[in-house]
């Protein structure tokens, strides 16, 4: 079973001036961050604003980074969405387009149980060839995976792995050591060095899209055991983090990447744009932390 390392950058989506995805825009994207040293890219997240564009527009994204990416990096797609066979159409599109997994946050709004939850991740394994990933996100689902839940999803083969976005760093750990042929991503970029402490190898992070190197960095630093040299750059990230929290995370992303020259446009309404004392704001965090 291969296993997934590195750096995967959650994408954004741009925009063109009239609201509309901007293929071109994520083309150019891909190729800057391919150059910043990535492993791959997922798309389709929360940081692609996923349940804010239509399907069709969520497979013309889809597209579009699969043809930048040629074969140069690996691509996993959300298709997470409310009903199952939406899910699997999205899956077979993604299959058809070229991309190394699917992933999915579980179904949510509606009160489903626990046995609906695994039902639709085995019925999304079932569909299609290509791997399947969790997308364990309790802060937005409100779906909570126990270890035995996460133990009956994992014994599918087809089942490969999880994305833990998560601040349980407990259950995580338990996940590397009982699944060590299983791929585990850590989906918090707060917590990067904390995760590679516990024994992840890979990372889907939205800050991936502005500061890649800085957890370029974080490996290497890493695996060198300088590990007070690692805790000062996490400290960066963090820096950062803490202040695209206050505005507003994929907002603030996106001023961050218009400043780094690529204008990706506004979020989605009903996102609101950024205020001068917000754009202010993110400005000076991304100079002090040598991002612009």
């Amino acid at each position: 079973m291969k296993k997934f390392k590195g750096l995967y950058p959650a994408l954004v989506t741009p925009y063109d001036r009239n609201g509309k995805v901007d293929d071109k825009k994520a083309q150019k994207l891909v190729e800057h961050l391919l150059d910043c040293g990535v492993d791959g890219f997922y798309i389709g997240g929360s940081t692609g604003e996923s349940y804010l564009l239509s399907m069709q527009e969520r497979k013309q994204m889809l597209e579009a980074v699969v043809e930048a990416a040629d074969g140069k990096a690996e691509v996993i797609a959300n298709i997470g969405v409310f009903a199952t066979e939406h899910g699997i159409e999205l899956a077979k599109h993604a299959q058809k387009t070229g991309v190394a997994a699917i992933s999915s946050v579980p179904p949510f709004y509606f009160s489903f149980n626990m046995e609906e939850y695994i039902r639709y991740y085995e019925d999304l394994a079932d569909a299609v060839d290509v791997p399947v990933l969790i997308y364990n996100i309790p802060a937005m689902s409100g779906i909570h995976f126990s270890k035995s839940d996460l133990e009956r999803l994992l014994s599918n083969e087809k089942i490969i792995g999880i994305k833990h976005t998560s601040y349980d760093l407990f259950q995580l750990q338990q996940i590397i050591e009982e699944h060590p042929d299983k791929s585990v991503f850590i989906g918090h970029d707060e917590l990067y060095l904390s995760a590679l402490a516990v024994g992840v190898q890979a990372g889907i992070g939205s800050t991936f899209n502005i500061m890649a190197g800085k957890f370029q960095r974080l490996n290497q630093l890493f695996a060198e055991k300088k590990l007070e040299e690692a805790l000062k750059v996490q400290g960066e990230v963090n820096a950062v983090v803490e202040v695209l929290c206050k505005v507003g995370v994929f907002k603030g992303i996106k001023e961050i990447l218009k400043l780094q020259g690529f204008d990706c446009g506004d979020c989605r309404r009903p996102f609101l744009p950024l205020t001068e004392n917000e754009k202010e704001l993110v400005k000076e965090t991304a100079r002090l932390q040598h991002l612009i």
